[in-house]
């Protein structure tokens, strides 16, 4: 059986009724929307404890800052050790570079004085004797013991001046070229080394505010696990749905009038994108008006403060 509506619920209807009749038309060129932001999530680059987190829900950021820090004991000092290497390179570098030591030069520049003297005597004793030689007085054998004697001494004299010009060069170009190239090698281990060192500290590369923290210091964060989520201060966009008979009016790069709960005047938004297809009115914005029409999807990037995700807007078109 079918109940027969009361009395008091004929009253309800009928001011339904009439309350639906004096409701406005919606006004043309305003849409309904809502707040849309992609958010940034900020992860670990390598594992580790975390040892710095200042940072709460709700609290703004600049490009640059410190977000959070991880343990770098091992890091430092791999960068220490790549400091000695690359110092111990380039020692070795100089050393190749500018040949024998001062002292190891003068060493052999005694050894030389030694060598011209014992040359000078060498050849005296031969004059002496070759020409005892030339006289008959002594033998042709005391005549050439003399003479090779004098020519090892000269020999002797030649060795050492070519160890001194030897001494004073630079060491063979395969060596310097070895020693440059291992040199290189520790720059570039220091500058890896640096560079894990730097990824210890994890900063922030846009201006935004903390939407939410998922570790605190204390925790061991693995690489690639989210630490942070930040809401940049340009990631809002506004999208709202217009019936296909207004679709004539819109078009990229057009400035629209965005107004939100809360703001005293109305913030404006660039188009940046037209849906290609039509879709149904999404439940969240149905109304007696646009239920069961098809609408085209466009999204506005906002200028200025960012608004929170979610929130009801009305796009109005200039």
């Amino acid at each position: 059986m079918t109940a027969r509506p009361t009395a008091g619920r004929l009253l309800a209807l009928s001011l339904l009724a009439v309350l639906a009749a004096c409701e406005p038309a919606p006004e043309a060129g305003r849409f309904t929307g809502y707040v849309e932001a992609e958010l940034v999530y900020v992860a670990a680059p390598v594992s580790g404890w975390m040892v710095t987190a200042p940072l709460r829900e709700g609290d703004s950021v600049v490009r640059e800052q410190v977000l959070f820090e991880l343990d770098k004991d091992r890091q430092h000092a791999e960068v220490t050790e790549a400091k000695d290497r690359l110092r111990q390179a380039e020692a070795q570098v100089r050393d190749l570079s500018t040949g024998a030591r001062a002292e190891e030069i003068l060493a052999l520049e005694a050894q030389l004085e030694e060598a011209e003297a014992n040359l000078q005597l060498a050849k005296l004793e031969q004059t002496r004797w070759m020409e005892l030689v030339a006289r008959g007085t002594a033998p042709k054998a005391r005549g050439d013991q003399v003479t090779s004697e004098y020519e090892a001494a000269l020999a002797r004299v030649r060795t050492i001046q070519a160890d001194i010009r030897v001494a004073n060069l630079a060491a063979r170009d395969g060596a310097r070229e070895a020693a440059a190239a291992e040199r290189d090698a520790a720059a570039a281990a220091l500058a890896q080394a640096e560079w894990w060192l730097a990824q210890r500290s994890v900063l922030s590369r846009v201006d935004a505010t903390v939407e939410e923290v998922f570790h605190r210091a204390g925790e061991y964060v693995r690489e690639g696990d989210p630490v942070l989520a930040l809401l940049p201060d340009d990631a809002s966009k506004v999208r709202f749905f217009v019936p296909q008979a207004a679709l004539a009016g819109i078009a990229m790069d057009m400035t629209v009038e965005v107004l939100a709960d809360g703001q005293a005047a109305p913030l404006t938004a660039t188009i940046t994108h037209i849906a290609r297809e039509a879709e149904f009115t999404p439940p969240v914005i149905y109304s007696a008006e646009s239920r069961d029409k098809l609408v085209f999807l466009v999204e506005a990037h906002l200028a200025g403060p960012a608004l929170r995700p979610g929130l009801p807007v009305d796009v109005r078109l200039p």
